[in-house]
């Protein structure tokens, strides 16, 4: 597969997972380059991969892993995140793929991966508020579960089967197409 190709499928998907789950996505990939430092090399993967950094990113995990299942503190942690999970996954997303492409694909790579955060975390927000009003809250720790399981697997598979990030995105935006052509929607 072409390099900038994968690079922008690894960026998308890297997004997507901090969309979600910022310090999740960050996780994965500062263990993966702290474990596989011959595939991701360079000063930004160093910098992920160092012990104060993934202690600092398991920490600020762990605190969204709580915060995330309460209903009223995880709308305003999604408030306070509308920065960072973008800023995360465009940060990650250079980190990941500057290695073997071209400065400027590297930058579209980012910026990309920025903009399916911020799109992914506007979904995410959005579905959780639905879901407050629907539910009184009940179903957003279950929410909140599924989304560090994609965010986590998500990771993983941006990095090592950046193709796979095509065929799942292909097919939620068919569902939501789908969903979207229902008789009876306005």
């Amino acid at each position: 597969m072409n390099a900038i190709f994968s690079s922008l499928l690894t960026s998308a998907g890297l997004g997507v997972g901090a969309g979600l789950n910022a310090y999740a996505t960050m996780l994965v990939f500062g263990l993966l380059a702290r474990f596989r430092p011959d595939t991701f090399s360079g000063e930004l993967p160093r910098f992920f991969a160092s012990t104060p950094v993934l202690a600092v990113v398991g920490v600020l995990y762990l605190v969204e892993f709580v915060a995330d299942k309460v209903p009223a503190i995880d709308h305003i942690w999604d408030v306070i995140h509308t920065f960072i999970r973008p800023a995360a996954g465009a940060l990650v997303a250079w980190a990941a793929v500057a290695k073997g492409v071209p400065h400027g694909a590297v930058i579209v790579a980012s910026v990309l991966a920025g903009t399916t955060a911020l799109g992914a975390h506007a979904a995410k927000a959005t579905t959780r508020a639905a879901s407050t009003v629907a539910t009184g809250g009940i179903a957003n720790p279950f929410l909140s579960l599924a989304e560090d399981v994609f965010a986590f697997a998500g990771a993983l598979i941006a990095l090592f089967l950046p193709l796979l990030v095509l065929v799942v995105l292909l097919l939620v935006v068919l569902f939501f197409w789908r969903l979207a052509r229902r008789p009876g929607r306005a």
